[in-house]
């Protein structure tokens, strides 16, 4: 969806459909009878600077403290978390709304506990230099990372310029700043924090971009934290002592972003990201953490009415369920 991404991590270790990075994102001394393991699957299949508030909340002691070992592991695919989750591969998720969405209008009871980011930074991108409109979005190649998100935003756009996906062309590839650069693709999809952070680190030009929430899709946010809902009922110890040490992560990571962005290089040597870019797509980041009255996590039943009938309304989906059917902020700290 977003990634601007030089290389897949290296020295990775396949284990079943997913591939785990060597670390263990807990206590540093060896695990303790009376700590907690819990399998926490990404949405992408490596590291970046998502990541952070993990890496700080172990980095810290804070999953120590919760008497927690966190062991993180990477999808094959950008669209495969929720089934991961749902076929007990992993424990907790990090999925994005959509793919929460769709879970649900498949009968699997994937339940988010708590919001990532708050609203949609989601963009369109074209060369520096190359203005673009809805206008004239007929004709072009489209670059995507082949996730749910992208679908999905990209049919709000196309139906508010009175397009289908004939109209354009639909690429994709591990990398588009360069194809965007070189004129091999037209627009580029991706958040403002991986994309502009993406450029930075290659060019001193700005793309131009159009934010998603101005042609058409919804302001909802991105990313959520989520389970089970079977694990988060048997485990509401695990998910409530998670999110109080990831809290504490990101509220230490915001406080020192520049220190966090070394940590994650620290953490991940071989993710293939510069410290630049870490440290610049954190910052970038980091206003949309919390909500207009500066808490993290709370989830409310509009933004899953909002996606939910957004979606059906494109086709993504053919049915909306009740708000409660994919959220609880019963796990809060």
């Amino acid at each position: 969806m977003r990634r601007f991404i030089p290389f897949i991590a290296l020295g990775v270790l396949t284990v079943g459909a997913l591939t785990v990075v060597g670390i263990s994102l807990g206590n540093n001394s060896s695990q303790s009878s009376s700590t907690a393991t819990i399998r926490f699957v990404y949405d992408f299949p490596g590291p970046d600077f998502a990541l952070i508030p993990l890496v700080v909340a172990k980095e810290k002691g804070y999953f120590a403290d919760q008497g927690l070992t966190v062991n993180v592991s990477f999808p094959p695919t950008t669209s495969t978390t929720a089934l991961e989750l749902s076929q007990g591969a992993g424990d907790i998720g990090f999925v994005t709304t959509t793919d929460m969405a769709v879970a649900v209008a498949n009968k699997i009871p994937l339940v988010s506990v708590a919001n990532y980011s708050m609203s949609n930074n989601w963009a369109l991108f074209t060369k520096p230099g190359t203005p673009l409109s809805l206008s004239t979005l007929k004709g072009k190649t489209v670059f995507s990372y082949g996730d749910t998100w992208t679908e999905a935003m990209l049919s709000f756009v196309l139906k508010k310029a009175g397009l289908t996906t004939k109209d354009i062309t639909i690429t994709s590839g591990i990398n588009d700043i360069p194809l965007i650069l070189n004129g091999k693709v037209d627009v580029s999809t991706s958040t403002t924090n991986y994309e502009l952070a993406g450029f930075a680190d290659v060019t001193t030009q700005k793309p131009e971009m159009i934010m998603g929430t101005s042609v058409g899709a919804p302001n909802v946010p991105v990313w959520v934290y989520s389970v089970m809902g079977e694990w988060g009922k048997k485990n509401p110890d695990k998910v409530t002592k998670f999110l109080a040490a990831v809290k504490r992560g990101t509220e230490w990571a915001v406080s020192h972003p520049a220190d966090a962005a070394t940590l994650f290089d620290k953490a991940y040597p071989k993710s293939g990201y510069t410290n630049q870019y870490n440290a610049l797509g954190w910052k970038l980041t980091i206003p949309y953490l919390t909500n207009a009255q500066g808490k993290y996590f709370v989830q409310t039943p509009q933004q899953w009415t909002t996606i939910a009938t957004a979606l059906k309304g494109v086709a993504v989906t053919s049915s909306v369920s009740p708000a409660s059917s994919y959220f609880t902020n019963k796990y809060l700290p």
